[in-house]
């Protein structure tokens, strides 16, 4: 659904689109380093075997061997998120994936960010602010809006990630941006925005105290 959906309130726009009436290029490109920390986190949690018997076999070996900090095409991404969609995960325990795979793909940029910030009294809108730079580092392609829904609430909707059509990743897509809020905020809390729900389109309002 476009950004000016009748279904939305106006909102502030705090961060605009990088492209013209949200029409972004799709994503084609997905860093390994996403899907390491991802895979990395299944072997954690001890559902490695779940996982792989969920993931076609063509793509054992390569899950298995990817390279740090490359691109991979993004049906290689949907391969990975599908199987672990297909293991019946617990919204919370996709939470959990979602928060941890943030913190250890975005950990030193945005901890940065954070401790510069936080000499500065900060918070979350810092680290929004940053957005575009966050998501280039694991997609090619795609575009995001964040909008100012009140002092201590975000609405952000991403475009153009045919993953976005996987129920994991929506809920894990939720909690890797709320990880970024937990940065520097504490009582973080989030819901999807079933307005903004598409096959490549994904809203979330993340709020914190």
């Amino acid at each position: 659904m476009g950004l000016g959906s009748p279904m939305t309130k106006p909102r502030e726009i705090y961060l605009p689109p990088q492209f013209p009436a949200g029409d972004p290029p799709q994503v084609s490109r997905v860093r390994s380093t996403l899907l390491s920390a991802s895979l990395q986190g299944v072997r954690h949690m001890g559902w490695e075997q779940r996982y792989f018997e969920a993931l076609p076999p063509a793509l054992h070996a390569e899950m298995r061997m990817l390279a740090p900090g490359v691109w991979l095409p993004i049906a290689l991404g949907i391969a990975h998120y599908t199987a672990c969609d297909r293991m019946g995960l617990s919204v919370d325990d996709i939470k959990a994936m979602g928060k941890a795979v943030s913190l250890r793909t975005q950990k030193t940029f945005v901890g940065t960010l954070g401790s510069v910030a936080a000499g500065a009294g900060a918070t979350p809108w810092h680290i929004y602010r940053h957005g575009h730079r966050i998501w280039a580092r694991i997609f090619d392609g795609g575009d995001h809006v964040v909008y100012k829904a009140g002092l201590k609430d975000v609405d952000i909707v991403v475009m153009g990630c045919p993953l976005f059509r996987i129920r994991y990743f929506r809920t894990s897509a939720c909690a890797y941006y709320a990880a970024l809020a937990g940065v520097v905020a504490t009582g973080v809390h989030w819901h999807e925005l079933a307005e903004h729900r598409g096959d490549t389109t994904l809203g979330m309002r993340i709020s914190w105290v």
